[in-house]
Order: C-alpha cells, then structure tokens, then sequence
C-alpha cells in the first residue's frame, strides 16, 4: 500500500499515472454543476477511472518512489512490482481492496477488475479549499396583470362621439371652401405665390480659357522640387511632360523578428527513454508525420518525449483526446 499515497500525490499534478504490470489511474476535468436532487452547487473537479490495459511503464511513478525511499530507479521498480503483487493476492483473498484518497478496487460477479473513484476526494489543484454550496432557488416576484375594462358604451357616449365626428367634418368642408374662393378673387395660385415657377439659374462662361499644353511657357511653371517626385517625359518633336509619380519609395531594410517555439506548461507525452538516441528517433518518426515533437527535459534518467507543449490546459486536453484515439492510447499529459 505503500505505493498508493504517491498515486494519490500524482493525480494532483498528472492526468495519467501508470502502475507497471497493474493498470492506470486516469483523470478527466469535470466543470462545476448542479445537483438538484440534494440543492447543491458542486465545485469543478477531476473524475478518476481506471484502465487494465496502461501496463507499460512510463517512469513516471518509478521516479516518485525512488525519491521517496532514496533508491535507485531499478530498486523503484521493485518496490512497484511488491506492491502490485500484494494487491493482486488481496483482490484474490477478498474480492475488494481500497486505495486512500483514490477508490476502491473489486471483482464484478464475472471476475472482471471495477473501480469505483472516491467521491470525497478532489484533485484538480484549481479548486482547492472549494466546497459545496448550498443551491437556494431565486423568488421571482409576479408582475401584477392589469385586466382591461371590456364593459360596453353607453348609448349617451355613442351620441356625443357622432357629435364630435360630424363637427369635425363641417369644419374640413368649410376650411376648403373658403380656400378655393381665395384662390378665385387672387388670379390663381401664381398670384398666391403657390406652385409658382422658381426662376433658373443661368451658366455664364468664363472669358479666360483654359491653358494648354502647347502654349509656350506652361510647363516651364511647374518647379521640379527635390524628392517631389515629379518626372519629365520625353514626348518627342522637342514637347514634354511632366507627371507627378508621388513621393518616394522607403526601401529601407526592417528586420523582421521570427517568432520563438511556444512557451507552455503542458505537454502531451509520448514516451520516456533511458537512452537519448531512441528519444531523437521518436522525435524524427512524429515529425516527419506533422507533429510539433521534442524532448522535454530528462526526468528520473529517462527523457521524456512530448507530442507537442501548449499554453492553455484546455488545448492540451483536446490534443491529448485526439492523440490517444488516433495515434496512442497510452499518451500522457505531464504539467510543469
């Protein structure tokens, strides 16, 4: 059991965490939510599972149990491999058996290996010290709904709006009467000054001409300035002309910076090797098929090699998926 304590320590800092000859311990993010059913707002966090067939050993846990008991990477391995066979005489014995802070191991009526996660416990390192709160629901007042008054007009109202109609008629008709007889004593709507025809604006040509070009002196005017831009055309039979090609071309040299590699803190691994050589190899192989591939440091003796590194965790957790559905399903992602 020795061992479970450095899983549980490593699942805070690593999506992925091989027991050699076991299994391995995978997380996946998993936002804040609601549970209705008991009215709680529960804090993101990482969801643990439990996979048979990631045997390979990656050096990952080896490296923290070497640290731990102050031995050498082989005497690491031996101590993984002791406890491996300890549980796998437990799960023998007792068909069950718990890892603190990670979950429980058992048998299933068909001798298949389940995991059940630790509901208790929280890894992702961005929601320390968050709890559970308690999810009350928002009253939300009732706009009060004025009801219309439908009831019917009484026959006295009726009477005085036929009223108020026929008055206003009687004073359109006569307003127009009274306008027409104006207009017939007056002369018309010329003598009213209505529809009268405004007067024309009239063009008077200019009694300078303009200059052309054959004219002697015209260009002679024009004062070729230093860095004007202005060029004289040779047209032939002793004419010119002068043409104003703009200011001057800047063809002084920039130096363009070239961007450097990404920066980033999160690296899909590939694999970890004891010999550089096999790592360059990896790194040519995953290039030559279009990945972003290079050794990422040496950790433990072994040199780690990454897919690729990216700045946002979310990036490296899509690129991480697709990774392990199409090219590795043992791909790693390894946080710095």
């Amino acid at each position: 059991m020795a061992i479970a304590r450095d899983i549980h320590e490593l699942l805070y800092r690593h999506d992925c965490v091989v027991v050699p000859g076991f299994g391995g311990f995978l997380t996946h993010y998993r936002p804040a939510r609601v549970d209705e059913a008991r009215g709680l707002v529960l804090p993101p966090a990482k969801d643990i599972s439990f996979n048979k067939d990631l045997v390979r050993n990656d050096g990952l846990l080896a490296d923290r149990v070497a640290r731990r008991a102050n031995t050498d990477f082989d005497g690491a391995n031996a101590l993984i491999e002791a406890d491996v066979v300890s549980w796998r005489r437990t799960l023998a014995e007792r068909g069950r058996m718990e890892l603190p802070q990670v979950g429980v191991l058992f048998r299933d009526g068909a001798g298949n290996l389940r995991f059940e996660p630790d509901p208790h416990a929280n890894h992702l390192r961005d929601a320390f010290g968050l709890r559970p709160i308690a999810a009350r629901p928002v009253k939300r007042e009732a706009t009060p709904v004025i009801p219309m008054d439908t009831a019917p007009l009484r026959e006295q109202d009726r009477r005085t709006n036929w009223m108020w109609a026929a008055a206003a008629a009687s004073a359109i008709v006569f307003g127009a009467s009274a306008w027409f007889l104006t207009m017939g004593r007056t002369g018309g709507p010329e003598s009213a000054g209505i529809w009268s025809t405004e007067e024309v604006p009239t063009y008077t040509e200019r009694s300078g001409g303009i200059p052309s070009l054959d004219e002697e002196g015209a260009l002679e005017e024009l004062a070729l300035k230093e860095g004007s831009g202005v060029r004289e055309l040779d047209l032939g039979d002793g004419r010119s002309l002068y043409v104003d090609l703009g200011a001057p071309i800047d063809s002084t040299h920039v130096e363009v910076p070239v961007p450097g590699p990404i920066n980033g803190r999160y690296h899909v691994i590939a694999g970890c090797f004891a010999e550089q050589e096999n790592a360059e190899r990896l790194v040519g192989r995953l290039k030559e098929r279009g990945f972003a591939a290079h050794v990422v440091d040496t950790h433990g003796g072994l040199h780690r090699v990454a897919f690729g590194t990216f700045p946002q965790r979310q990036a490296a957790l899509e690129a991480l998926a697709a990774v392990r559905r199409h090219d590795a399903p043992d791909a790693w992602l390894l946080i710095q």
